[in-house]
């Protein structure tokens, strides 16, 4: 009977104290530790025994989010930057078949190009151009925003004309098939 009182008195207090904590215009969260009383009867007598419960600590983290715009809201232009030929088309007719607004195909500035890229001119594209290069097998750091520093085998007026400008490097160039003329 006594035990059965501790346990009510105990719960009472833990009650009070939480409904205080939470009800305070500045409450944080905080680390709570409690005990949990569980009787167990024997033969002839009454064991009581104490199990500490487990701490709980609460964290709130701001939530990010990347926003992907409808495909056929975003303009790609492809331009092919490596020797094969009509690599700029292969690919932009992928992208078409995807939704995406896509401008008629062209050649970078050079051909030399090892690697492929995705430029996204605003930061409102980027979580496009992730998306292109994820169903194009390209990491996700050959993403980038135009600098003068990578974009010299782009055309000017794709920058200021154009969402995102995949160009094609000898790294996917390959997927193009032999002779592919569109």
């Amino acid at each position: 009977m006594r035990a059965l009182l501790v346990v009510v008195v105990a719960a009472v207090v833990a009650i009070f104290v939480l409904a205080r904590l939470t009800s305070s215009p500045s409450a944080k969260p905080v680390a709570v530790r409690s005990s949990t009383t569980t009787l167990v009867p024997r033969r002839s007598a009454t064991t009581t025994t104490t199990v500490p419960a487990a701490t709980t600590t609460s964290t709130t983290v701001p939530a990010t989010t990347t926003t992907t715009l409808a495909p056929s809201s975003v303009t790609v232009a492809v331009l092919n930057g490596y020797t094969t030929a009509h690599g700029a088309l292969f690919f932009q007719k992928q992208l078409a078949a995807k939704g995406y607004d896509t401008r008629a195909p062209a050649n970078a500035l050079t051909d030399t190009n090892k690697t492929s890229l995705v430029f996204y001119t605003s930061p409102a594209y980027r979580a496009n151009a992730l998306a292109i290069a994820a169903d194009l097998s390209l990491p996700a750091s050959s993403v980038v925003a135009p600098t003068t520093a990578n974009d010299t085998m782009v055309p000017a007026y794709y920058l200021s004309g154009t969402d995102i400008i995949l160009m094609i490097g000898a790294d996917i160039s390959t997927r193009v098939p032999a002779n592919y003329t569109g």
